[in-house]
């Protein structure tokens, strides 16, 4: 693999009068929610299209290119291929290193033929492992009765005798069922691969982990956001650390926000520029501060060779990415709030509103007073409403109690990174600023 390198002379990163655009672009919560495209999506994917903007479908979740490829062939109607679509896992096709390594997998049933897509050609799955050692999963109360009463067969233990131990783990996508996963997770780590061993004490290191998408929630059909991978993760995380008093490590993060993503879909955009021209812009979109707009912002600090924070491309990863080519001017991340962000909970969206209201409220105080002394914020009263002009309404007097209480608002932009440059409502108002920025 070559040595990353980032190239860029000071008139070139300052020149913004010519730009060849190419844009990353989410799915959950941007393109579809539960599973459909929102009323806009195809108008705008289309326009990108017609327009002749590169981009890529960036997500973090785990499906296999040629499903997802159709999915959204079927949805649009445009002749998409597997290089506009970059899922979580797709950067290990360059751990090669990993490839021939007997691995563990843990993912749910429609990720199977990602795993062999991947480049992994030894890889057994937490349900297979469970088959052949059908005592690592005892929470079923029923499943514990069956076992007690049903020895071993013939088959169960010539594979435990011939069982090579795992020397890798693969954690592509929540499980479904986490107490199982979970449990099978520490035996393998804590056994150093081989569930047959007596524990004796921690292996240090411990096996090489994996992980794709460290998601918290992602956006579905419901009302608020569902559990995603890194719920699992962090539960995996705490579980490890109470048992064995040590923290969980892994060797490569994969997936939004971490580097070797955006690194991976930079070259993926690449090759679907027109012509073959350089693409020097990217435009970044997703409904995610956490994950979309932080990941943006950490890919154009380390483009441009700024990183003041010191961070690596992971928190606690052994490395901090793959090594691939990578030569694009900076980022622009654009957040939409059709998915996680949601600005009816964002404590910030509301103080605005509040802000602007009282202005005008002031401004129609001071016209009617006729006074040209200038305007004085003053901050309202929305105890009691006292006329039906009043501005402030039922939902104001329903905010300042919010705003009385602790942690009533969800802390979107704690984080510096986690602030967009652009914020719109929906993924077509982004690509009509796109389109527009790029004819300018």
């Amino acid at each position: 693999m070559s040595e990353l390198k980032i190239n860029y002379s000071s008139n070139e990163i300052n020149n913004n009068s010519k730009f060849n655009a190419g844009v990353f672009i989410d799915i959950d919560g941007v393109v579809l929610k539960g599973g459909k495209p929102f009323d806009f999506s195809k108008k705008a994917i289309t326009t990108l299209w017609e327009n002749e903007i590169p981009f890529v479908f960036v997500t973090n979740g785990t499906y296999c290119s040629k499903v997802l490829v159709d999915s959204l062939t079927s949805i649009f109607n445009l002749p998409f291929t597997h290089d506009h679509c970059v899922v979580a896992p797709s950067p290990c096709k360059a751990l090669f290193d990993y490839h021939d390594k007997r691995v563990l997998v843990c993912c749910q049933n429609d990720s199977y033929d990602l795993i062999s897509e991947l480049g992994f050609s030894d890889f057994l799955t937490i349900e297979e492992l469970v088959k052949i050692f059908p005592d690592l999963d005892f929470v079923d109360h029923e499943k514990r009765h069956w076992l007690l009463k049903n020895p071993l067969t013939e088959e169960q233990k010539k594979q435990q005798e011939e069982f090579r131990p795992i020397e890798a783990i693969v954690l592509l996508g929540e499980p479904i069922n986490w107490e199982c996963s979970l449990q099978v997770l520490l035996d393998i780590l804590m056994t150093n691969g081989d569930p047959r061993k007596q524990f004796k004490y921690v292996p240090f290191p411990h096996l090489p982990i994996i992980a794709c998408n460290k998601d918290l929630t992602f956006k579905g059909a419901a009302a608020l956001p569902r559990f995603g991978h890194g719920a699992f993760l962090e539960c995996l995380e705490s579980l490890f650390m109470k048992v064995t008093k040590n923290e969980l490590v892994y060797e490569y993060l994969m997936g939004k926000p971490y580097l070797i993503t955006y690194e991976y879909a930079a070259e993926q955009i690449q090759k679907l520029s027109k012509n073959g021209q350089r693409i020097n812009k990217l435009y970044i979109i997703g409904d995610n501060p956490d994950v979309d707009v932080r990941g943006a912002n950490m890919y154009k600090e380390n483009l441009l060779g700024e990183n003041k924070s010191g961070r690596t491309s992971t928190k606690s990863s052994r490395r901090q990415s793959v090594e691939l080519q990578t030569n694009y001017k900076p980022v622009e991340s654009i957040l939409v709030c059709t998915g996680v962000y949601n600005p009816q909970s964002d404590m910030v969206f509301h103080l605005k509103n509040l802000f602007e209201k009282s202005l005008k409220a002031n401004s129609l105080e001071d016209s009617r007073n006729d006074s040209s002394d200038g305007l004085t914020l003053t901050v309202p009263n929305i105890v009691k409403k006292e006329s039906s002009s009043n501005l402030l309404d039922v939902e104001t007097v329903e905010l300042k109690e919010a705003l009385s209480r602790k942690n009533s608002f969800l802390g979107y932009f704690d984080n510096r990174l986690n602030i967009p440059d652009v914020t719109v409502d929906n993924l077509l108002d982004a690509v009509n600023y796109i389109v527009s920025c790029s004819k300018n």
